[in-house]
């Protein structure tokens, strides 16, 4: 199955006074991949910066730019038209002896920071879930399982700086969480899983043209001799309503949008609106 979608992100920073110098690099441009073809793609910075770009080490498109002059209020709009491919989900049938024997290949993919990082709680859990018959892909979708059963799904409940331990001590997060909490369970067990950062078209049933009021969105992929994809929170496989912008360790990888300013202003507001269209 084959979607076009048009993503429109708009990011406003408002400080509290004007600042004299910020400096900042976005991350909200949708990778080309063999599942994902870019039709367009276009960012715009107000007030005009310097800027430029490039692909980081874990292969996300970034824009860097920096303002040099007052400014009290910072405009970030990314306008992309893409293809998305929904490519078949299939079970390698490889179990745990077999990815382990690997790790050399994927070495960032496999250690835990101290962001994933699940605790001795969780860890125990995930091996209550799993046994030695099961594929990595079965390990994945029965961890995926039990944290999405066991985590409340509340907005605003946690923070960009929150780890797996205190969301799972919480039992309450968003996709960030969920996501971290599933990557640093697979990690335990020495399966490679990384962080994926895109964007999700909420509604598939909207009608042509329609604005949809879409979201940034986080899922995982784990390595069972591909990178498979698999959204925890939504419980579904990854498909046509799934856009990659980046893949990294975790979300400090693959923040969409990181910045510092010096001046009189010392406290900053953002407002992030995401709009999606499906076009064929």
């Amino acid at each position: 199955m084959t979607s076009t979608l048009r993503i429109q992100h708009r990011t406003d920073v408002h400080y509290d006074g004007p600042v004299n110098q910020s400096f900042d690099e976005v991350r909200m441009t949708p990778l080309y991949s063999d599942s994902q073809l870019i039709r367009s793609t276009a960012i715009t910075i107000t007030p005009q910066p310097w800027h430029f770009s490039y692909v980081d080490y874990w292969g996300t498109q970034v824009t860097s730019f920096e303002l040099h002059h007052p400014h009290d209020r910072l405009t970030v709009n990314a306008d992309t038209t893409l293809d998305i491919v929904k490519l078949p989900h299939v079970d390698s049938g490889m179990k745990l002896p077999e990815v382990r024997a690997g790790h050399e290949r994927w070495y960032e993919y496999v250690v835990n920071s101290p962001v994933t990082t699940p605790g001795e709680d969780l860890s125990e859990r995930v091996h209550e879930v799993i046994d030695d018959s099961m594929t990595i892909c079965q390990i994945g979708h029965a961890i995926s399982e039990m944290i999405h059963e066991e985590v409340n799904y509340v907005p605003g409940s946690t923070r960009v700086d929150t780890t797996a331990q205190q969301a799972w001590q919480a039992r309450s997060g968003v996709c960030q969480d969920i996501a971290h909490l599933v990557i640093g369970s697979l990690r335990t067990l020495g399966i490679p899983a990384r962080y994926v950062s895109g964007y999700m078209m909420p509604r598939t049933e909207a009608a042509l043209g329609e604005p949809v009021e879409g979201q940034t969105h986080a899922w995982v992929q784990w390595w069972d001799g591909r990178w498979n994809g698999f959204d925890p929170t939504n419980m579904v496989e990854t498909g046509e309503s799934h856009a990659r912008v980046g893949t990294g360790r975790e979300y400090n990888d693959v923040a969409p949008f990181k910045g510092v300013f010096s001046g009189p202003g010392v406290t900053t507001t953002y407002e992030a609106a995401v709009i999606i269209r499906k076009l064929a």
